[in-house]
């Protein structure tokens, strides 16, 4: 579009303006020139002037209020047309998106669920209205559940949790999250969404199983070929040359290898599957790490390293599960001393931090790069450094720790440079 076509109607304006000014100067022109004003009385002449004017004014005054009033009221029309039109488009979004969407009160009780959400939950929405989210949501799960309220009475926002939707048989997986905000009204209301991601997680859950069913049937035939070295160095080591004994090392240590990565595949379907359950005894801390410690003497000698042991002396015997409270200090122990620099050090610490267990490892190695923290605990990940450094590892090591820290109901967090090193804190809930 052209600038005279755009500016038209300003132009039009502005024309008639002109030629209405040049017409009435002309007309007043032409009545001075022709007409004989000196019988006109001045001041009768003058007053009808004043008069004129003020009609004029007040004309030109009412024409503009009504302009304003007129596009006011064009644009209150427009303004409500527009918003008609987006909150028609709104609702029609928000009924057909394929995302379960649920609108709840203050209180979690439910003010407006879309179609999907009445698909998802296998009621009519209008029956959704004024029951209580987490009574939408309970399936069992109590501490989930109760963990989801505790953040949902707080305010704190909720980002892709996981959780089990279950009406009658039907069972859906679904990745909540929650956001807090205003109505026009001042109501506090909240926005639930629901993500249907029950074949990911069937997908996940069948190659979890694989995985499981894949590394039993390995563990024998390992088992079977470290077995079958092993009696070859035993029974016929006289007439074996240096270079077999040799041979056997090399096929010990890769079964060996191997073995420990079908037991870390075995216990991340375990995790994974939730086929893993806490069993309880009593446990001297002491004992476990002094004993994982040792485990290192080989690689901790041919590093030349030195262990620093910082044991809390009250604490004696402690009632958790052995094993995961050994893969957990075993990881990380064999960790530190793997990616630890020659002559560096590695800390093994416990203390009582407020009624919990504090364990802390602590080596002088490569560190973390900063771009790569927040990858740490992903499955199958290693830092980039590291895989320079040290090409031998799955990556499965520092995930397996974080779900069993996360089954033992303790958390981790670590610290972590490559000018001083990584340390790992776990903190455990304290059990005498």
């Amino acid at each position: 579009m052209s600038w005279f076509e755009e500016n038209k109607q300003i132009i039009s304006a502005v024309l008639k303006g002109v030629l209405t000014f040049w017409a009435l100067f002309g007309m007043l022109v032409v009545g001075v020139v022709y007409y004989d004003f000196s019988s006109i009385n001045m001041n009768v002449l003058s007053f009808m002037l004043a008069i004129a004017c003020a009609v004029f004014l007040a004309k030109n005054i009412y024409d503009v209020s009504m302009s304003e009033l007129r596009v006011k009221k064009l644009s209150e029309k427009r303004a409500e047309k527009l918003i008609a039109s987006s909150q028609q488009l709104f609702m029609e979004v928000y009924n057909n998106s394929p995302v379960a969407y649920v609108v709840v009160g203050e209180y979690g009780d439910v003010v407006s669920a879309n179609t999907a959400a009445a698909r998802l939950f296998g009621q009519p929405a209008e029956k959704l209205v004024k029951l209580g989210l987490f009574t939408l949501i309970a399936t069992g799960d109590e501490e989930h559940q109760s963990v989801l309220k505790q953040k949902f009475d707080r305010g704190i926002t909720v980002s892709d949790e996981d959780v089990k939707i279950a009406h009658g048989t039907i069972v859906s997986w679904t990745k909540v999250s929650i956001f807090k905000f205003s109505s026009t009204d001042g109501k506090n209301l909240s926005l639930i969404t629901f993500v249907d991601v029950t074949k990911q997680k069937e997908i996940d859950i069948a190659k979890t199983e694989f995985v499981s069913l894949a590394s039993h049937q390995l563990r024998t035939p390992i088992s079977g070929m470290r077995w079958s070295a092993e009696l070859l160095l035993m029974d016929g080591v006289e007439t074996l040359s240096i270079q077999q004994k040799r041979y056997i090392d090399r096929l010990l240590s890769s079964i060996q290898r191997m073995s420990g990565l079908v037991d870390d595949f075995l216990q991340v379907s375990r995790f994974e599957l939730g086929t893993r359950v806490l069993k309880l005894e009593d446990v001297v801390l002491s004992e476990l790490c002094d004993d994982i410690i040792s485990e290192q003497t080989e690689l901790v000698t041919a590093k030349r390293l030195r262990i620093r042991k910082e044991y809390e002396n009250s604490i004696k015997k402690i009632n958790t599960d052995l094993g995961l409270l050994r893969m957990i200090i075993t990881n990380l122990t064999t960790n530190a001393v793997k990616y630890s620099r020659p002559t560096g050090e590695v800390t093994v610490a416990y203390r009582l931090s407020n009624g919990d267990i504090e364990i802390e490892i602590k080596d002088t190695g490569m560190g973390i790069p900063g771009n790569e923290q927040a990858r740490v605990f992903s499955k199958i990940f290693r830092a980039s450094n590291a895989v320079k450094e040290v090409p031998d590892g799955t990556g499965l090591g520092l995930y397996i720790v974080k779900k069993a820290v996360e089954q033992m109901r303790g958390r981790i967090s670590f610290v972590s440079t490559e000018d001083t090193g990584t340390t790992f804190t776990v903190v455990l809930p304290g059990s005498f």
